[in-house]
């Protein structure tokens, strides 16, 4: 408020007039240095004494007229996005209209203490315990949707809760308790309570309005009609009743020292601020009764009842020389003149006076616009007979008054604390403009004591100020019920719109006072990671939902999801410079999270002010990302202990996970094969766990610094419904669902089989449920390593990790094959009969190779190491997560895993092919071994098998392996393979082809030259029925290529 008024009703009781006082005040005031003094731009200094010569007409005055060809709109918001307007899952205060005090349950052990004696809920941050440190502070929610997050309206129903504090993984708790309906203890009635009853209609609550009485004050209806006039939206300073289930309203009860001396209550250890309150009962219906009202106010944002109009401060027309008694008509034209000339400079300062009055168009509903500003009217109520030139020259200043008074409006109406800080600099940047046009008012009346003023004078001086309140009100309306960024959009739009440098300058000055809050949120937020938002301004919002890890959240939702810009709330000035200031902050916030040793260089802060002409701040908050950019950055690549060691992680997931460094892989594929092979339900984790610990401490991984990460966990989906997933755009599915319960009893399972097989035969090895297909491995990363290492990265390392583990161990079993084939080349008899089990098993091997070199050195290799040196270059963590990313969906696209269904179909296809008969045919001979071990004699002691003997032994393995070839089961089976594979590979090849000649790939014609080197399946097989139509690869897929070891049948 201005010190003037307080000083002005002073001087109102000893009978001083308004007018006298001001022009005191103004004698009194000093040379004002801010802008607009004379409400002209450009000057600087209080104008002279008029001259008592002064011209009539101002045609060469300066003035401020908007561009005619750019009307400005005058947009009037929608009645709930005022920031007024209570929103479900907002936190707010219960505040008694009676006592001022507010509704606090106070925590304690097994349950609350519910009573009136809390006080407003300031803001208190991220505290650890809402429910203890924040006693009056309630979540405001829609009790039949809890996720509902629109405006509240008169007569919905509700619940208030409060937050209850749950450990992080800890789903079993409730989260929140209500305030609900209980009986007492004599058990006749129902009191309130704090319960966790979320499912029960005692926590339902009816808000109703209160109703008038006698003893309500101007603002209580003020604010009811308000809340009328927007569609029953509930504000904050809306009087309110709250009903129950039995429609008894919440009261203000007996105060907590009377109700202390029954035996049933104690209060010797309350402290004497809630000694102070009073008792919450549930009682009565009649809504006039003022112990039944209550508002529900905004927690962190202090609260005012309405403030009074400004107009109310000042005079009406009685002591003062004006009088409407008065016949004008009588009265000499230089006293006619006079009067009309008090009641001008009246109107100037918002009051009515003796024959200015303003209409008040609220009850006809005339000059509403929704929830914008309600239009000012002035009427003259002169009689006929006075002069006309003088009301002509009184309707020429009404325009004035009627701006200035709507400026005054917003300012009381905006300025209140709901709407923000840059709402709050907007107005006192206005106000300082209103001080200075009373000071000009005073001067006025300095003149006109002094006769020296007349309406022809007046008329000539206020030209400027009448195009600049003009301008203030576009701006007011142009701006009314927005906050924050939409607020310095809206003037810089008017701004925009305004095509006189005059114009341009004072909507300059007003977004140079109004944008001193959002610079300060703006360089708190880039040079110290630190969000002041207390009012929600910010085009940077924080989800506090949303947590990191070290808080029980994923860390690549905290990444994504904690900090998210606010688009249609960003300045037109610093629009280009959006994601920059997000990212600055959002890097500072993780980097100080982390606790670095290495402290951030010391910077110079750069002072931000908005200007039209230069962009300073545009180079400063470049410099502010740069700056927090390079530090995270340089946190991750550091090594430790100064650093996280990004690069070392990295290089340590492709030992394991690519299998970079594979020689811990052959040994925990030797110590547990049984394992492998058996149902995954069957086998404890802890076994696989101790297995892989003895295969990385005896391998070369032994000395990777962070081999303790690595740990095994069994998956309950398959590799195809992963693939298929992510091809579709679609989440990856989740881990084991037990995981948790697994980690706590240091054992696993695989909970269920999965939903279907692999379009092999179904065995017993093959199956999807044994561990092969089940088994991975797992990383353990920390905070703020996780947010590059997400969930979902991790996934997809599991996934190719998982399809390397499959792929190896089908060339294994068909290893296997081949050592058991070795048996038979010492029977020359019969060596010519297996050529076609030999050929077929090493057309397999030879498959299998060479796709596992083709994953392992043509696209995993190269595609790591591309990653690695690519870290050296990158300037943001962001880029880090983009090219990690890109990185592996690389990899996966063309190890065939994504990007292509049929592709991987196909493949799977040939690779259980090869896994049935690696099974199959060593099953085949098991008869063979185990009657060549009965008939055989005892040799066990090698001194006494002689060459006879040995000839007699081979000679009768020999007839056996006859007998073996002659049936015609193991014939047909190995036919049978023969052309399934073959049918299998010519497909997969075929769909090769296809996908090269829709869309040409490099890495697709690298597979294909390499699987069909020379054209020999294109060739040789041609002329088989089941080739079909299959054709020659073109040549755009014949990369010249040598052949590889792979073919090579003793490579393993």
């Amino acid at each position: 408020l201005l010190p003037s008024f307080a000083h002005y009703l002073f001087n109102l009781v000893l009978g001083t007039p308004a007018l006298s006082y001001i022009m005191a005040a103004a004698a009194a005031s000093t040379s004002h240095q801010s802008y607009g003094s004379t409400f002209a731009p450009g000057a600087r200094t209080a104008p002279p004494p008029l001259p008592a010569s002064a011209a009539a007409s101002a045609a060469s005055s300066a003035r401020l007229r908007p561009s005619s060809t750019q009307p400005l709109s005058t947009p009037a918001p929608a009645a709930a996005t005022a920031p007024d307007i209570l929103r479900y899952g907002t936190r707010v205060g219960i505040r008694s209209c009676r006592e001022q005090r507010y509704i606090a349950a106070f925590q304690k052990e097994g349950g609350f203490d519910l009573d009136i004696s809390g006080f407003h809920p300031f803001r208190q941050g991220d505290v650890a315990n809402r429910a203890a440190d924040c006693p009056s502070e309630w979540l405001l929610l829609h009790y039949s949707s809890r996720q509902h997050r629109g405006p509240v309206r008169i007569g919905d129903e509700v619940c208030f809760a409060k937050e209850l504090t749950v450990a992080p993984g800890d789903e079993s708790k409730d989260k929140y308790a209500y305030l609900a309906l209980g009986a007492t203890a004599e058990g006749s009635s129902m009191a309130p309570v704090v319960e966790v009853r979320e499912s029960q209609e005692l926590t339902r609550w009816t808000i109703g309005a209160a109703a008038d009485s006698s003893s309500s004050s101007t603002t209580t209806s003020a604010s009811a009609a308000a809340s009328a006039s927007s569609g029953g939206l509930l504000r904050s300073a809306t009087p309110i009743v709250i009903r129950g289930k039995y429609s008894e309203c919440l009261a203000v009860g007996k105060p907590l020292v009377m109700a202390g001396k029954g035996p049933a209550t104690s209060t010797k250890f309350l402290t004497p601020s809630r000694l102070s309150g009073f008792q919450l009962a549930c009682r009565g219906r009649d809504l006039k009764l003022p112990e039944l009202h209550f508002r529900l106010v905004k927690a962190g944002v202090p609260f005012e009842v309405e403030p009074r109009r400004l107009s109310g401060w000042l005079p009406s027309y009685e002591g003062l020389k004006s009088d409407p008694t008065t016949d004008l008509g009588s009265m000499s034209l230089k006293e006619q003149e006079l009067s009309l000339l008090e009641d001008v400079l009246f109107c100037m300062l918002g009051a009515d006076g003796a024959f200015l009055r303003q209409v008040d168009l609220t009850t006809t509903g005339e000059g509403l616009h929704c929830e914008g500003l309600t239009d000012v009217k002035y009427q003259i109520q002169a009689p006929d007979d006075a002069d006309p030139s003088l009301l002509q020259f009184m309707k020429q200043v009404l325009p004035l008054c009627e701006c200035h008074a709507t400026v005054q409006q917003f300012v009381v109406k905006q300025g209140q604390f709901e709407f923000g800080m840059v709402n709050h600099a907007l107005c006192a940047a206005l106000q300082e403009l209103l001080k200075e046009f009373t000071v000009r008012v005073g001067q006025f009346e300095t003149s006109l004591r002094n006769g020296r003023l007349s309406l022809s004078q007046l008329w000539y001086h206020i030209q400027p100020s009448i195009d600049t309140f003009a301008l203030l009100k576009r701006v007011c309306n142009q701006v009314y019920g927005l906050i924050g960024g939409s607020v310095l959009h809206g003037i810089e739009e008017v701004m925009t719109r305004s095509s006189l440098t005059a114009a341009q300058d004072l909507c300059e000055h007003l977004l140079q006072q109004a944008s001193i809050p959002y610079f300060d949120m703006i360089s708190k937020w880039i040079y110290d990671g630190h969000l002041d938002d207390p009012y929600g301004e910010f085009f940077v919002s924080e989800n506090a939902r949303v947590r990191d890890e070290r808080t029980g959240g994923p860390a690549a939702d905290f990444w994504q999801r904690h900090f998210t810009l606010e688009e249609r709330v960003v300045p037109g000035f610093i629009v280009s410079r959006r994601e920059k200031i997000l990212h600055a902050g959002k890097y500072l916030h993780v980097y100080y999270s982390s606790g670095p040793t290495t402290p951030l260089p010391e910077t110079n802060r750069a002072h931000f002010q908005f200007s039209r002409k230069r962009n300073d701040f545009v180079e400063a908050i470049d410099a502010a990302y740069t700056r927090a950019a390079s530090a995270l950055v340089a946190l991750f690549m550091r090594p430790t202990p100064d650093g996280l060691d990004l690069p070392g992680r990295l290089r340590s997931m492709r030992s394991f996970f690519f299998l970079g460094k594979a020689d811990w892989f052959g040994q925990l594929l030797d110590t547990a094969s049984t394992e492998l092979e058996s149902p995954a339900t069957d086998v404890p984790l802890a076994r696989f766990e101790g297995l892989l610990d003895l295969a990385i401490r005896t391998s070369s991984v032994a000395s990777d610094p962070y081999f303790d990460d690595i740990s095994c966990v069994m998956h309950n989906f398959r590799i195809e419904d992963a693939c298929h997933r992510m091809t579709k755009g679609h989440t990856l599915p989740s881990e084991d669902q037990d995981e948790a319960k697994a980690a706590a009893t240091s054992s696993s399972s695989l909970r269920g089989r999965p939903s279907s097989t692999l379009s092999a035969p179904s065995t017993s090895t093959a199956a999807d449920n044994t561990c092969v297909k089940c088994f991975s491995l797992k990383y353990r990363t920390s905070w703020p390593l996780s947010i590059v290492f997400s969930k979902t990265m991790l996934l997809k390392y599991q996934v190719i990790f998982r399809h390397l583990l499959y792929c190896r161990y089908v060339e294994r079993k068909l290893v296997e094959v081949w050592v058991h084939h070795q048996h038979t080349k010492e029977f020359d008899q019969v060596r010519a009969s297996f050529s076609h089990s030999y050929s077929l098993r090493q057309r397999m091997l030879h498959f299998c190779r060479d796709y596992i070199y083709y994953v392992t050195i043509e696209v995993l290799e190269p595609k790591s190491h591309q990653f690695l040196e690519s870290l050296k270059n990158m300037t943001s963590i962001d880029e880090v997560l983009r090219s990690h990313e890109q990185f592996l969906d690389t990899c996966m696209r063309e190890l065939l895993l994504t990007g292509r269904d049929n592709l991987y179909r196909h493949l799977s296809k040939v690779l259980s092919t090869c896994l049935m008969f690696a099974w199959k045919l060593p099953r085949s001979a098991r008869g063979l071994d185990e009657e060549d071990t009965q008939q055989a004699p005892d040799y066990s002691d090698p001194s006494r098998e002689t060459g006879e003997t040995r000839m007699e032994r081979a000679k009768q393995k020999s007839q056996a392996v006859l007998s073996l070839l002659s049936q015609k089961q193991y014939s047909k089976t190995i036919g049978k393979f023969k052309d399934i594979f073959e049918s299998q590979l010519q497909g997969f090849l075929r769909q090769i082809q296809q996908e090269s000649s829709t869309r040409y790939e490099h890495f697709l014609s690298n597979l294909a030259t390499r699987l069909d080197y020379n054209g020999y399946y294109t060739s040789s097989l041609s002329a088989t029925a089941s080739m079909g139509a299959f054709t020659s690869i073109p040549p755009s897929l014949a990369v010249s290529q040598q052949p590889s070891r792979a073919s090579s049948p003793g490579r393993g």
